[in-house]
């Protein structure tokens, strides 16, 4: 009777012992994947990061240049003669940054797209 009980305890063990054994090999792939999974959402985080910087970065600087365009814009119209030639340089400047923009709104388009492939 007690070699039975011994043999009982024994398969228990080895019972436990395998799922033991078992628990521990999931946990472990769970905590790899984890890593793996943590990984390339950081690599991404970083590409959208960098994507939106480089947007934001243009943005800013056609805002600059849009502002110095108004800024050389209030310059001409001080030193204009006359109306006609106000409402001329006015009306050159219009066309210029209608032109500018449009190429402005696609070079950010076309950026926004590019980022969104990331």
């Amino acid at each position: 009777m007690s070699e039975s009980i011994n043999e009982q305890s024994d398969k228990m063990r080895e019972i436990a012992q395998s799922n033991l054994d078992k628990a521990r090999d999931a946990v472990s792939k769970y905590i790899s994947e984890s890593h793996k999974f943590r990984d390339k959402a950081e690599t991404s985080m970083r590409a959208s990061y960098s994507s939106a910087k480089e947007v934001n970065d243009k943005a800013v600087a056609f805002a600059e240049e849009n502002v110095l365009a108004g800024f050389e814009l209030a310059e001409k119209l001080l030193h204009a003669k006359n109306p006609q030639e106000m409402s001329t340089v006015y009306q050159d400047h219009l066309k210029q940054q209608m032109e500018k923009m449009n190429g402005q709104f696609r070079e950010l388009g076309g950026l926004m797209s590019k980022s969104a492939e990331k």
